[in-house]
């Protein structure tokens, strides 16, 4: 019951902040570039396109029909709201909705990681982690945003944290392993790239039939959920553009910028990777002093070593351990699609694609300390906390 109580404090305390920036502290929500309110009216009218859009930036045009490049999931989530409101409602609530959600999801396996790996892992250090995650990372930023790009990410992500924290345990059973992969799975119709996290119960299921000697019926119960929904997505790009391969890049309606990458490198492409590597790893906002302290990120992208600090602790993590082998190869493999990907993010403060791995990179750190946080972890967390908070206040 204890573990109730805190997880109900933690969403509580964490959907009041993240609402209240959100909001720019009116608690009136704002209305920001939405597709998925009217795709959700759509769906209920057994239709896929966006009827009449407003405005068409990132649309796809195809056969007299605006179409997204991105999943339904959000839009499904939206649907019980309208039906009771009997109107489109704004999308950040989703945003905080889930970004809140996936606090508590950290919480909670925080408290697993405490309790099957590091029991000396202190009461306070288990809030710092926490404070950092919440408030410290890229989730602070796309949880209180509430643009249509940032809402598809966080509902993805959520789904991405839940498989996370279904399998990462001491003692997994076919059971974990199939629930995990239905988790990230379903992050399919949501976000595509979240879908690479079905590496983690992969790679720990490998290393269980190394040390526990399992058949190869796990991947069998891994491989399920994740092959119903590839063919559910492929059939929805069907329906959309008759090709289940086409996501709608070859049509998308975009910054001409964008576009001329695009042309030039293709969608994905490993001449990609060095800018989207600076950007990542690099990149550094400015900050001047004179008349006034001010913080000016780069939207294309900011380090999010010097954004979030404590980060840099993920190269003290020996891959000389199985489970740190396992956080890693899902860290590598899960970013390296986001770095072929022609368009760095643009707008944001960090990288916001790195969401979907933030909680294995503050899993590295911890792992790299064994337990136990540093007086300059500490500090980081307070850095990482100041610098994202003066950078989404600043933004808004």
């Amino acid at each position: 019951m204890k573990w109730r109580s805190g997880a109900l404090i933690v969403f509580a305390v964490t959907l009041v902040v993240y609402f209240a920036v959100a909001t720019r502290f009116t608690m009136h929500p704002r209305w920001a570039i939405d597709y998925f309110n009217p795709i959700a009216h759509s769906i209920m009218s057994g239709r896929l396109d966006i009827e009449s859009p407003v405005q068409t930036h990132d649309l796809v045009p195809f056969r007299g029909k605006w179409y997204t490049v991105w999943g339904v999931l959000p839009a499904v989530f939206l649907i019980p709201f309208q039906i009771l409101k009997g109107r489109y409602i704004p999308a950040v609530y989703l945003s905080v909705l889930f970004g809140s959600l996936n606090v508590v999801i950290f919480y909670l396996l925080l408290k697993r990681v405490k309790k099957d790996f590091f029991p000396l892992l202190k009461p306070i250090d288990t809030m710092i982690l926490l404070v950092f995650y919440a408030f410290g990372t890229t989730q602070f930023y796309v949880a209180t945003l509430g643009s249509v790009w940032h809402v598809s990410q966080m509902v993805s992500s959520f789904f991405g944290n839940v498989g996370i924290f279904l399998i990462f345990k001491k003692n997994r059973g076919l059971r974990d392993y199939f629930l995990s992969s239905l988790a990230i799975s379903v992050s399919f119709l949501g976000r595509v790239t979240t879908v690479f996290l079905i590496l983690l119960p992969v790679f720990l299921y490998v290393r269980d039939m190394i040390h526990k000697k399992r058949t190869f019926r796990g991947i069998a119960v891994i491989a399920l959920p994740l092959m119903f929904f590839l063919f559910l997505f492929l059939g929805y790009n069907v329906v959309r553009f008759g090709n289940p391969f086409e996501f709608g890049y070859s049509y998308i309606t975009e910054d001409p910028s964008l576009a001329a990458i695009r042309l030039a490198n293709g969608v994905s492409s490993l001449r990609n990777i060095p800018n989207n590597f600076w950007q990542m790893v690099l990149e550094l906002p400015r900050i001047t002093l004179i008349p006034r302290p001010e913080f000016h990120p780069d939207l294309l992208g900011n380090s999010i070593f010097f954004l979030s600090p404590p980060l840099l602790y993920i190269f003290w993590a020996s891959p000389a351990n199985p489970l740190v082998a396992a956080l890693w190869a899902t860290v590598l493999f899960s970013i390296l699609p986001v770095l072929m990907h022609y368009s760095t993010g643009w707008m944001q403060l960090g990288y916001r694609y790195t969401l979907d791995v933030t909680i294995l990179l503050i899993l590295l750190t911890v792992f790299a300390l064994k337990g136990k946080l540093t007086r300059l972890y500490y500090i980081g967390v307070l850095c990482s906390v100041i610098l994202y908070t003066w950078g989404i206040l600043g933004m808004q």
